[in-house]
């Protein structure tokens, strides 16, 4: 009978639990995006590029872009560090799970603020005081293999945490939007 207390007390607390997903919300600047059946160049290739030289194309064909990703955070007393972006989706005759990863570099390369400060360390950073930040190049994932016709529910998950300006404590952050790829 105790195990059957603790368990019932315990699996409420699992299911309620997801720390920091209140403090951050993202969004797209669109609820959907088509599939383009070409290559492209990604923020990092372009800030990387020498002046006066063409960035090299690094983004697969076909890919999808989502033009602006625009990140607020609930806490502005709190720094925020954005570690990853993961986009999921289940695309219809593909036998498994598209994904496309952004962090590091590539993620710091969506803003010209983040890419070109040191404090960012290489991932989204949003200081104290400040409520939100948006992107300034597009997030592209790119190398979908499929020409068949398609709609299908993109999944965009983010990491990373918050912590208060000179504390070492980190409060991790996580929170979820959708939006839809289109093939058509």
């Amino acid at each position: 009978m105790k195990k059957l207390i603790f368990v019932l007390l315990t699996v409420p607390y699992l299911f309620s639990c997801s720390p920091g997903e209140q403090n951050l919300e993202v969004a797209a600047s669109a609820q959907s995006v088509p599939l383009i059946p070409a290559s492209a160049t990604s923020c990092l290739a372009q800030r990387q590029a020498s002046t006066g030289t063409t960035p090299t194309s690094d983004v697969s064909a076909s890919y999808f872009r989502v033009a602006k990703l625009t990140f607020t955070k609930k806490n502005k007393a709190n720094d925020m560090y954005i570690d990853l972006v993961r986009i999921t989706v289940d695309i219809p005759g593909i036998s498994s799970q598209y994904v496309c990863t952004v962090g590091g570099d590539a993620l710091a390369a969506l803003n010209a603020t983040w890419y070109g400060s040191n404090t960012s360390g290489h991932q989204a950073y949003i200081p104290a005081g400040t409520e939100s930040m948006t992107t300034d190049c597009a997030l592209y994932c790119g190398g979908i293999d499929t020409t068949q016709l398609f709609s299908a529910t993109a999944t965009m998950e983010i990491r990373g945490y918050e912590q208060a300006p000179g504390s070492d404590e980190q409060n991790p952050v996580r929170t979820t939007t959708y939006f839809t790829v289109i093939n058509d």
